[in-house]
């Protein structure tokens, strides 16, 4: 008899931890994932901003070339292929995937990927040099 009911009160103290260290991950779960991903509507400040912005895309210039600045990037761009330019505009204007670009172009995502990293190579080569 004596064992038994051991066996019991072992059996109810590990379900009652089993509910209580259970209960305490899911709060830690729970509150990071609100932390994380808050609802835009709990965040009071900027409400009416955020709630009326519209992003207007003809206000960004879709080319890479009206974003340089500097005269020996802008050189070294111009003496790229018109292809690797429309990439790498469509990469960090546009900000595209590689994928995008690709369906966008009617190539393969590989093909994209080795034209932007040439473009990029070439681009520092010719600053590097002058």
């Amino acid at each position: 008899m004596k064992k038994k009911e051991d066996i019991n009160r072992r059996f109810i103290t590990y379900i009652a931890n089993l509910i209580y260290y259970n209960s305490i991950n899911y709060d830690k779960k729970r509150r990071m994932k609100d932390n994380r991903f808050p609802l835009m509507l709990d965040n009071n400040e900027n409400q009416e901003s955020a709630l009326f912005t519209v992003y207007d895309s003809e206000s960004v210039p879709p080319n890479l070339k009206d974003h340089i600045t500097d005269h020996l990037l802008h050189q070294a761009y111009e003496s790229l292929p018109a292809q690797q330019q429309m990439i790498l505009s469509y990469a960090y204007v546009q900000k595209l995937t590689d994928k995008e670009i690709a369906r966008i172009l009617g190539v393969s995502q590989q093909n994209i990927s080795k034209h932007r990293l040439k473009a990029l190579a070439k681009l520092r080569r010719l600053i590097t040099q002058g």
